[in-house]
């Protein structure tokens, strides 16, 4: 086969993070008595706005996990301690994990033929949660958390590291993902064969190319076992 392994981003390529997310976030509102109505949107955008930061380097891990909440709390009259409650957002999280349709059958398909590895910008304790109650690891053989090893998407590290627990090199795996800066950048950086996935029509910037563009997961499962 053309790849020895197939390394998968998680979030909104095989598990429905917008959804969990929200869930997370109206219980974490509800408990803490913050009722506006645009209460998700409100803290979506500093969530969004810490983790550009994270990708440029610009914050770890560690910083976003409380960083979200107090720039949140100090933006909108939130009640409460954000620090606590960035504390209590990791486990709502970590009990959200709904997958996107034909991600199971996708990743059972690929992984009956070659190692399938997930890595992932994310809390550890966040994503091993999820993890716990996916049936997706069945089927996975590793998961590489950027938390966990220090070292986030877009670097390469991360993907170099993951293919080295497999003993495989970059000219022989493949990266699919959802994310433009982190999964196809990464891939990039790394000399990783990139698979975007692209659901919203979206172009590439001009520094940054993908070997494959699909816009269903689907179309994944021809490409990672092809001959």
């Amino acid at each position: 086969m053309r790849y020895k392994v197939i390394l998968f981003d998680n979030d909104d390529t095989l598990m429905d993070f917008q959804a969990g997310n929200r869930i997370a976030v109206n219980r974490l509102m509800d408990e803490l008595g913050y009722h506006d109505p645009d209460r998700y949107d409100q803290y979506e955008a500093v969530n969004l706005e810490c983790w550009a930061e994270l990708e440029q380097g610009r914050l770890t891990q560690g910083q976003l996990r409380q960083e979200r909440f107090i720039r949140f709390f100090e933006r909108y009259p939130v009640p409460g301690d954000p620090v606590r409650a960035a504390e209590r957002f990791v486990t709502l999280l970590g009990e959200q994990s709904i997958l996107l349709p034909h991600a199971l059958d996708v990743v059972r398909e690929i992984a009956a033929a070659l190692p399938v590895v997930i890595v992932t910008n994310g809390i550890t304790s966040v994503q091993k949660s999820r993890f716990a109650r996916s049936p997706l690891m069945r089927y996975v053989s590793d998961v590489v958390i950027s938390e966990e090893v220090g070292a986030s998407k877009p670097r390469p590290e991360l993907f170099l590291l993951a293919l080295s627990r497999q003993g495989v090199e970059p000219g022989d795996a493949l990266m699919i993902g959802d994310g433009v800066g982190s999964d196809i950048r990464g891939a990039n950086n790394a000399h990783i064969d990139a698979c975007w996935l692209n659901t919203n029509g979206r172009a590439l910037p001009d520094d940054i190319h993908a070997e494959y563009e699909i816009s269903d997961i689907r179309e994944c499962v021809g490409i990672a076992l092809q001959p």
